[in-house]
């Protein structure tokens, strides 16, 4: 297979892998259904990039995809969505920018802690590990505990996440003072969780500006977090990883635009589809979430695998990751599944899908013994892998991608079915469920066909400080034209319809003149 030809398939694994991700995490929403596309973009890019350097790293990258697109889970863009559904050009363009501004964070901030990844020396990644640990054990115990909930509601700043950026700051500064070794990864944490406060305070507290009120303004931290990642990498003197935060902005922002075109026309019954009827009631919103991550995982796909793969210098291997990738593994396997399918528990529970109780013990203790087993044998595997005791684990760093992405993958779409069912006597639901599977079969197909052999070696070896990393003019032309397009994309959504659409939403227009019925 030609090397255009496996540059092409990899880039529409990448898409497809985040597409499907991307319409199964809302099913789940916020941080927790964010890390699943993240983590099926990062494997993907590493299983199809042909480089042993990067095959090394497979559960690296697919911790740091899940954790760099977790950030943007804590935005809200249901409200900005309505705004695109209303009549007003005005509302429109500015529901249209909003989302630019989500999309572009979301995949600025992913795309540079993923590249991050590939860029950093092992040892510096290591340092993360205890960090990593800590800063998960107490949000698990805020959670539990209902601390979390109780501090919020005590000091409400507009339904923020500021207990979770509060807290990390002051786990990094213990784990600073306990663990000198570790305080350039501590440094990184703080960084992050001090930029969200900045953004939240300038741009909520100083300048009054609320993107979608009554709604969270999470997204004032992100923009402060984002800003303070480009500048740690700058400081780092990381330009690759700054390079492709930039690209990331610019490709999510494309990506939740388009996709919400792609729903806005579905609602409007346009064109096509108010002709034909098998074109109606298909779900326009779960198309858009997939659109959303197709467009994304392509974008990031392209830049990396065109970008990145034949120039980058490969990162130094000066530690074995020895406590990072036990820590990654657990995070992807155990962390991510349970925060996110534990919910078809509930949602079983609250449908009457189950017996409140069994044998006078109740349904949700019989999960709970289930869940513990099976988390179980996850550790004992884990530890035996490292022992090199598991003969189920393949020898290869290829093979342990591939297999780590398949299970992340199937795992996923048979939970996001057993949650959708019985309900799926819509064929709008059914649909989207047989995309779901038909995608991640793609995916699989493309998986098992990569050549284990590594294929491509690093023609023009750049370190990630050369100064050569930058932002080509095609991005700065993309960048300057996107006022128009944000304006040409209302003006064909306003020219779509002449009333409101169901789940519209006014931001600057008279409110009273809202008649269409809101979404959930």
């Amino acid at each position: 297979m030609p090397n255009t030809c496996r540059t092409l398939t990899g880039i529409v694994l990448a898409g497809l892998a985040m597409s499907v991700g991307w319409g199964i995490r809302g099913d789940y929403g916020h941080e927790a259904g964010a890390m699943i596309p993240g983590a099926l973009l990062g494997l993907a890019i590493c299983v199809a990039s042909g480089r042993e350097d990067w095959r090394r790293r497979a559960t690296i990258m697919g911790m740091c995809g899940a954790i760099g697109w977790a950030f943007g889970g804590q935005m809200s863009y249901g409200r900005v969505i309505g705004y695109t559904a209303a009549s007003s050009l005005l509302d429109v363009v500015y529901g249209y920018a909003s989302l630019f501004i989500i999309g572009g964070l979301w995949a600025g901030i992913g795309s540079a802690i993923l590249a991050m990844s590939v860029t950093q020396p092992a040892s510096h990644l290591e340092r993360f590990a205890r960090p990593l640990v800590a800063l998960g054990t107490v949000w698990v115990i805020l959670a539990l505990t209902g601390w979390t909930d109780r501090l919020a509601e005590r000091w409400y700043l507009n339904d923020t996440d500021w207990v979770g950026a509060s807290s990390a700051l002051l786990i990094a500064g213990v784990c600073a003072l306990l663990f000198p070794s570790d305080r350039r990864a501590c440094a990184l944490i703080a960084v992050l969780a001090g930029g969200w406060w900045a953004g939240y305070l300038i741009l909520v507290g100083v300048l009054g500006l609320h993107m979608t009120p009554p709604r969270s303004d999470n997204w004032a931290g992100c923009v402060g977090l984002f800003i303070a990642l480009l500048a740690y990498l700058w400081h780092r003197k990381d330009r690759a990883a700054l390079t492709f935060a930039m690209y990331g902005l610019l490709i999510g922002g494309i990506g939740f635009v388009l996709g919400d075109l792609a729903n806005m026309l579905g609602r409007a019954q346009w064109g096509p589809i108010g002709r034909h009827e098998a074109l109606q009631g298909l779900d326009y919103w779960k198309w858009m979430e997939q659109l959303f991550g197709l467009i994304m995982g392509l974008g990031v796909g392209a830049a990396f695998l065109t970008g990145v793969r034949e120039r980058l210098s490969p990162s130094a291997e000066d530690s074995r990751m020895r406590r990072l990738r036990p820590v990654a593994l657990v995070l992807l396997l155990l962390v991510m599944t349970w925060s996110n399918f534990s919910k078809n528990v509930v949602n079983w529970a609250k449908r009457d899908h189950i017996p409140p109780d069994l044998l006078g013990i109740g349904s949700t203790w019989w999960f709970l013994i289930i869940g513990a087993l099976l988390s179980a044998t996850v550790v004992v595997a884990i530890v035996r892998h490292y022992g090199r005791h598991l003969a189920l684990s393949p020898k290869s760093a290829f093979g342990r991608g591939q297999l780590l992405f398949l299970l992340i993958l199937w795992v996923s779409v048979i939970a996001a079915l057993t949650q959708a069912l019985p309900g799926m006597s819509s064929k709008g639901t059914f649909l989207v469920h047989v995309s779901f599977w038909i995608t991640a079969g793609v995916c699989s197909l493309i998986v098992v066909m990569v050549r284990k052999e590594a294929t491509y070696e690093v023609a023009e070896a750049r370190p990630a400080s050369d100064t050569s990393w930058r932002l080509g003019w095609p991005v700065l032309v993309c960048f300057c034209l996107m006022p128009f397009l944000l304006y040409a994309v209302a003006y064909l959504t306003v020219a779509s319809h002449a009333e409101l659409l169901p789940g519209s939403h006014l931001r600057f227009s008279d409110t009273s003149a809202a008649s269409a019925p809101t979404q959930p």
